[in-house]
């Protein structure tokens, strides 16, 4: 390799280190917001899993909301990103998903897919996707996304055709680490089986708050995995950027060693060349 390659390539290295460096500085300043935003998601959620339970405890019937059913259908929220660059943030997610249904009938579950990487894994492979289009998972996180679907959601629990709906996305647990997450949202599932000490004033009887609280549950629920995995993507990101960034340093001080080598013999050769001439 000439001089001159070295010397272009080495620029090119730069450049993409420059670009890594970029990515890693954006996906650093928005892990506060997306911290700030998970927090109040999973406040919100909480308090929410209190009301609902409360409700629960004062209904004397069996509901389809809250009782285990011991039905076989079910429904997967896939929860991804739009784009790439995050190191193993999609591969383990992907493979964890692809474990969970490897023995499943293609008849027995259905996928809503939410993120364009994971729209597209699951065409790739011909999963039953509910959704029939694109639903974007940007970095504003919002609702309005899937709120006709939550409906929809809804719906088709409460008439038997869906018997579980289960949740998969990535969990935030540091920076430098984030896991698989699965957790069933219908039927509701409670922590623990103890009375709840405060008490709710209802306007209504607790089987229409239940029911008319249950699409709240769901989009808050979504949402909060929405935001949990958002945040997940920006520390993925934040680090493989960073590697990245410390891979393309490394490139460049190694060429550069190569480089003044090259550019030492080019010089030795030269000043002999000289000698030569002035002794002849």
């Amino acid at each position: 390799m000439g001089l001159k390659d070295i010397k272009l390539r080495m620029t090119a290295i730069k450049k993409t280190a420059a670009i890594t460096q970029a990515m890693h500085n954006i996906a650093l300043s928005k892990i506060k917001k997306s911290t700030e935003l998970f927090n109040h998601s999973d406040a919100f959620v909480d308090k929410l899993y209190d009301v609902i339970k409360y409700a629960d405890q004062n209904i004397f019937e069996s509901n389809r909301i809250t009782a285990q059913n011991q039905g076989k259908t079910k429904l997967y929220v896939l929860v991804t990103s739009d784009r790439g660059l995050a190191g193993s943030y999609h591969n383990q997610l992907f493979k964890a998903f692809l474990e969970e249904i490897k023995d499943l009938d293609k008849d027995s579950y259905k996928v809503f897919v939410l993120g364009k990487k994971g729209y597209y894994f699951a065409q790739k492979r011909k999963l039953p996707m509910i959704n029939e289009e694109i639903i974007y998972n940007r970095d504003d996180v919002s609702t309005m996304y899937f709120r006709p679907y939550a409906k929809i959601i809804k719906e088709v629990f409460l008439g038997g055709v869906i018997d579980h709906v289960i949740l998969y996305h990535n969990h935030f647990v540091n920076t430098g680490n984030q896991v698989v997450k699965k957790e069933t949202i219908l039927p509701i599932q409670f922590k623990d089986n103890q009375k709840m000490v405060e008490k709710y004033i209802y306007d209504v009887a607790p089987e229409v708050v239940l029911d008319q609280t249950l699409i709240i549950f769901i989009e808050s629920v979504i949402f909060k995995s929405l935001t949990d995995a958002k945040l997940s993507e920006h520390a993925a990101r934040m680090i493989a950027m960073k590697n990245a960034t410390d891979n393309a340093n490394d490139i460049v001080e190694k060429l550069s060693i190569v480089y003044n080598k090259a550019r030492q013999a080019e010089i030795t050769s030269e000043l002999i060349d000289v000698i030569n001439g002035a002794n002849v």
